[in-house]
């Protein structure tokens, strides 16, 4: 028996059985309105498919560049953290670090969570800031705030490439289902215009057969066609 494709079926799998499915129907005459009836479906959600991979990519690259710019971040506060010792240690009188550093360390910052950790830092560089334009630790505020807006640059792009891959995904699934819908279509005109022995040698076999056809882990999605 012919076999349908369902939800639970990946795009992959909808695909090729359409794809093996044209092609079958190509070697016989009087069956190209079968191919006409699910090639839209097909090419959309081929494209769709194809819009999902690269925006998967492009999700994967804005995590890169998100880590990145965190690493970038946390490098900076280290940096202001030793240069804060160094300067207590050249003028103890001063006692800079109690008042950039209240805890006395950094652990807890550069260990945050990646969305939460430029603000935290942004009020570090505040801290520095209050120490007046005229301490020699001023310009590490600026150094600061300018890694603070890459990493905010980065987070926001990594959240909205999410947005954007969920849409396509959402789209993805409106076109298999439409596939879906017309590759069933396509063997219920088959069988009524063809005959049922015609329209079953129209479509491709998705399960293993008696012949040795090893079983994949899409093929045990697929079921018969009634």
């Amino acid at each position: 028996m012919a076999q349908l494709l369902y939800e639970r079926v990946s795009t992959r799998k909808h695909l090729s059985a359409t794809r093996r499915h044209m092609r079958l129907c190509r070697q016989f005459n009087g069956t190209q309105f079968l191919v006409d009836q699910v090639q839209l479906p097909y090419n959309s959600l081929k494209d769709k498919h194809a819009a999902t991979r690269k925006k998967q990519e492009q999700r994967e690259d804005r995590y890169d560049d998100l880590l990145i710019a965190d690493n970038q971040l946390d490098d900076q506060v280290r940096l202001v953290f030793r240069r804060c010792e160094e300067h207590d240690r050249a003028t103890p009188a001063a006692s800079v670090m109690p008042r950039v550093f209240p805890d006395g360390k950094f652990g807890h910052i550069v260990n945050m969570n990646l969305q939460e950790e430029p603000d935290t830092v942004e009020r570090l560089a505040r801290r520095i800031e209050d120490l007046g334009k005229a301490h020699s630790l001023f310009p590490l505020a600026a150094e600061l705030r300018q890694q603070v807006a890459t990493s905010r640059k980065a987070i926001r792009a990594y959240e909205d490439v999410i947005k954007q891959l969920k849409n396509c995904e959402a789209d993805e699934e409106i076109a298999q289902a439409t596939l879906r819908r017309q590759y069933e279509n396509n063997y219920l005109d088959a069988r009524k215009q063809l005959g049922k022995i015609r329209a079953e040698r129209l479509f491709p076999k998705l399960n293993n057969s008696n012949r040795g056809t090893q079983l994949t882990e899409d093929d045990e999605s697929d079921g018969e066609m009634a």
